[in-house]
């Protein structure tokens, strides 16, 4: 036995050199293997640059309601003078390139016609908003460019302005943009509730108005003379359009343009208590509609937070930057999030922040 093992593990000196060198480049490749390892482990990403440009998509959009607005013309106000009033960048922005098309504001309603000033911007300035009616009253009707209109009265038929299609409206004489502005001021909550209400429409010549007028029908949902009360009316509030809310006494136009759009931001709602978090909405109000509505939550829209993106997250009401953040870092840490609760076991959020969350989140 003692002669076997000599015989296998006699070398000479040139086979010792050669294990020597071996072993040395098994301990390089080891060695390097470790550092590089330990390299990739301690390098993280730095979202810095990222979340700024987010911050600064976000500042721009957002209004600063804090800010005390002081009068003010629109047709004259500069940047600076805007953002004074607490307008988001975003909406001064809307109202200057407004006014490079060489529009005027004529009255304050017409800030509405910025298509990028939200109607909770509006509430916050309207009062605030000076404009000399002297200097602009003598152009009032020619903002846009004239228009003969030849209306033939043997082709006027009957018509509802709040649900005619924009083919009818040209049909009936309206121009493009007048349709346009019709049917977008539908979209985004408003109505008609008399005949008279069409004068309201810019630009329009009074002789083309007065032959319309005899051929305006409103439906009754909208001219506010239905006998249902709120107790008789029954509304699923996760797919009601503006239209329909405007059916519960209370409710009108810019409530329910701010209803639909936190809903769509929220996902839908899982209970009638949080229309109380729609800006502006107050107790009163709520104690007279909230038996009104009726809610299937089988309509909720849910956020993959195992795909989700940086601003598909921060965009959701109940997210904000810390909570996003920490979301985000954990999916990196743990490749995959398996479980909503996994978030709260490992502190990533706060038990409070998982049941506000938990019916608007999927990890599949």
């Amino acid at each position: 036995m003692k002669g076997f093992i000599k015989e296998y593990f006699n070398f000479s000196k040139r086979e010792r050199n050669g294990i020597i060198v071996l072993l040395l480049i098994l301990v390089i490749i080891v060695y390097i293997r470790i550092t590089v390892n330990n390299t990739k482990q301690n390098k993280r990403v730095d979202f810095t640059e990222f979340e700024k440009d987010i911050d600064r998509f976000i500042e721009y959009q957002t209004p600063d309601f804090s800010k005390t607005p002081l009068s003010f013309d629109p047709n004259t106000a500069d940047a600076d003078q805007l953002l004074c009033l607490g307008l988001s960048p975003r909406s001064v922005n809307g109202i200057l390139q407004y006014r490079e098309k060489e529009w005027k504001f004529y009255k304050p309603e017409d800030m509405l016609r910025v298509k990028d000033l939200s109607q909770e911007e509006f509430e916050h300035i309207k009062e605030f908003i000076n404009i000399p009616k002297k200097e602009y009253a003598k152009d009032y009707k020619f903002q846009y460019p004239e228009k003969t209109y030849t209306v033939n009265e043997s082709e006027l038929f009957y018509f509802d302005p709040n649900t005619a299609s924009k083919e009818e409206l040209k049909s009936l004489g309206f121009l493009s943009w007048q349709s346009d502005n019709i049917i977008k001021y539908r979209e985004s909550g408003g109505y008609f509730t008399e005949a008279n209400d069409i004068e309201k429409i810019y630009g329009l010549d009074p002789d083309f108005v007065d032959k319309l007028k005899p051929y305006v029908k409103i439906d009754s949902a909208f001219t506010g003379t239905s006998n249902l009360s709120n107790a008789d009316i029954s509304i699923e509030l996760n797919v009601a359009t503006a239209i329909e809310l405007q059916k519960l006494s209370g409710i009108g136009p810019s409530y329910s343009k701010r209803i639909v759009e936190y809903r769509d931001k929220l996902g839908g709602f899982i209970s009638v208590e949080q229309i109380m978090e729609v800006y502006g909405f107050t107790d009163e109000l709520y104690e007279t509609v909230k038996n009104s509505f009726i809610i299937d939550t089988s309509n909720i829209k849910k956020i993959n937070i195992n795909t989700a993106k940086y601003v598909d997250l921060i965009k959701h009401p109940y997210i904000d930057k810390e909570i996003t953040n920490s979301i985000l870092n954990y999916r990196k840490f743990a490749g995959e999030i398996k479980s909503f609760e996994e978030l709260v076991t490992q502190k990533a959020i706060s038990n409070e922040v998982f049941d506000k969350l938990q019916p608007y989140i999927k990890t599949k």
